[in-house]
């Protein structure tokens, strides 16, 4: 299946999971990945953010790894 809408991430901004997938187009599964494999999620009052520099960093850190 496609992605029909993805939106921008900025570093100075939060998301709520809901939306950080939805702006980037991950499903459960790769998010889970993402997870294991670095991402940091924040919890707040029950509610899991990821800050876009954490975002940011993370693909800087993938793209090292591949390199």
């Amino acid at each position: 299946m496609a992605v029909t809408e993805c939106g921008e991430i900025i570093s100075g901004a939060s998301y709520t999971l809901q939306e950080f997938m939805r702006r980037t187009g991950m499903k459960r599964d790769a998010m889970r990945t993402a997870r294991r494999n670095g991402l940091r999620v924040q919890y707040l009052h029950a509610r899991g953010f990821v800050l876009g520099k954490d975002w940011l960093d993370y693909l800087n850190q993938q793209a090292l790894k591949q390199s």
